[in-house]
């Protein structure tokens, strides 16, 4: 008999297993269906996460390295490469592995944390042929990033979330030809600060209440038909714009994985697609648990992670204190513009001071009133002004210079706009709030509207030298994979990135004796030196 056993061992698993150690519990173990721990994170070679739970921006190779080396101090268990076939309502978990074979194990408590998937193709139903060259965001992600396959040449990505947006510029930055990105609804469903450095960093437009009405291509996609949608998302005849591509992306949403969970008879949330959980994160079976996507889709991975710590504290205070006694439980309703709520029941005599809701809203309301016009402009193209056919993918909408927005109806001093002052607007990229920043050049570069000192020195050095972090991966002899994720030890000029990535495909590095150690730590630094001394010596 285990005392806790974790399905999964990502971001939530990794949490769960430290945050129940901490709280006393001993005989704990991951069962994860990968050869490294780590889940999604090993792919998302990005920066950008970290910054509520560690208090600076990490790439996803460098989160996973964090969560796994404050496991190192615990005595969690871990078995790799174990896939886990079933759970059962009486605790017992079925699983198989090379090593150990088919194994039946006894938990005292479970914690469900098995991610999510994407929707497919088939999910959404795109018309046309089926051939090669079609895939979701977040395959085309591994293959690139850890397998060393550029998927396509010419790109079309359809959807707009933070996934499409990133394949965007890490597509653009291997050396494809991204043509548009294409999303059906009227807004975007990826942050802002995403739509600035993934799109219009490099050109690329963005087409909203558009969709693929129709593929064509025999063994390879050969062409891909868009079309404008109403306000019912159905195509409008005669809009049609034809694109020539090679390849697809699908970015269209996300889905709990919630097989297992299913099979053990939990009550599941049809508005989540994940179980029902009370607030202390434990599911409609006593000592089963469940925490992050697999529960529902999290903005954030520092979300992911504090919701597990949760879920880690509460189940080892089941095993540790016994079963919680019968209370008044409370049914948590959304409310009127609310999709959904988790958790969904709370039992009030459980709840030693407050409980933490997360929800999501029905529709986008928008950004603020004296935000709107702003953020229209700056987010850059939206529709094509004309339709009709676009053979060669070349079609451009009002799209600005790479890197700079459309002058906007900047603030005057009756606290209205005009285009007659010289404030420029510019949207910060340092965290996912977004910030729309006022920058005025003939005043020493002051900035306004930023809610932090980094948003007022992001906009300064927006206006006068812009630089980005860039993250990529390179060849790697004896590793676990064939590529290493690495990233720039400084910010790198912006019109120099093209540069810095045709000088990281000239690295090469050989795995060290210890293969859970090869990993972003062996090159942040000589990729910048290796450009640095190559390229340009003008910046440090």
């Amino acid at each position: 008999m285990i005392d806790l056993v974790i399905v999964g061992g990502g971001p939530a698993g990794l949490a769960a297993a430290y945050s129940a150690w901490q709280h006393g519990l001993r005989d704990i173990l991951i069962l994860e269906r990968d050869n490294k721990l780590g889940g999604i994170l090993n792919q998302c070679i990005h920066n950008g996460f970290g910054l509520h739970r560690f208090g600076e921006q990490l790439t996803g190779p460098e989160y996973a390295g964090r969560c796994i080396e404050l496991l190192r101090s615990t005595g969690v268990r871990v078995e790799l490469g174990t896939m886990v076939l079933d759970v059962t309502p009486d605790k017992k978990i079925h699983c198989v592995s090379r090593e150990k074979g088919y194994q039946i194990l006894e938990a005292r408590s479970i914690i469900l944390c098995m991610g999510c998937r994407e929707r497919t193709r088939g999910a959404i139903g795109i018309p046309g042929s089926r051939p090669a060259g079609i895939y979701t965001a977040g395959a085309a992600q591994r293959y690139v990033n850890m397998e060393g396959y550029l998927v396509g040449k010419r790109v079309l990505i359809l959807g707009s979330g933070d996934i499409g947006l990133i394949m965007a510029r890490r597509m653009t930055l291997e050396g494809a030809k991204v043509l548009a990105c294409v999303e059906v609804m009227p807004y975007s469903g990826g942050l802002t600060r995403n739509i600035v450095q993934c799109l219009q960093d490099f050109d690329i437009p963005l087409y909203l209440s558009h969709t693929i009405v129709d593929i064509q291509g025999k063994a390879r996609v050969e062409k891909a038909t868009v079309a404008k949608v109403d306000e019912n998302r159905r195509p409008i005849p005669g809009t049609e714009m034809e694109f020539d591509v090679d390849t697809i992306l699908l970015s269209v949403g996300l889905i709990p994985e919630n097989e297992l969970t299913r099979q053990a008879g939990i009550p599941m949330d049809p508005h989540t697609k994940g179980a029902v959980v009370y607030e202390n994160m434990e599911t409609g079976i006593p000592g089963v648990f469940a925490c992050g996507n697999v529960v529902h889709v999290h903005d954030l991975v520092d979300f992911v992670s504090g919701e597990s710590d949760l879920a880690g504290a509460s189940a080892a205070a089941y095993v540790l204190k016994g079963e919680a006694s019968d209370t008044v439980v409370l049914d948590l309703v959304p409310g009127n513009g609310v999709g959904y709520t988790v958790p969904q029941r709370v039992r009030p005599a459980d709840v030693d001071r407050s409980v933490n809701i997360s929800f999501r809203v029905r529709q986008n309301y928008g950004p603020q009133p004296d935000h709107r016009d702003l953020r229209r402009q700056a987010v850059g193209p939206v529709q094509a002004p004309a339709h009709g056919s676009r053979r060669d993918g070349a079609h451009r909408t009002a799209q600005s210079p790479a890197g700079k927005s459309r002058r906007p109806a900047d603030r005057c001093g009756r606290g209205g706009y005009c285009r007659m002052s010289s404030i420029k607007e510019v949207i910060c990229i340092c965290c996912p709030c977004g910030c729309h920043l006022q920058v005025d050049p003939e005043n020493d570069y002051n900035v306004t509207g930023n809610a932090c000192p980094n948003g007022a020195a992001y906009g300064r050095e927006e206006l006068t030298h812009p630089t980005r972090i860039l993250t990529s991966t390179v060849r790697v002899e004896g590793g676990l994979y064939p590529r290493c994720p690495v990233k720039t030890a400084q910010a790198v000029p912006k019109e120099k990135m093209t540069e810095v990535m045709a000088a990281l495909d000239r690295v090469t590095l050989h795995a060290p004796s210890a293969p859970d150690r090869w990993c972003w730590q062996m090159c942040a630094a000589p990729a910048w030196t290796l450009w640095r001394r190559e390229i340009c010596d003008t910046h440090s």
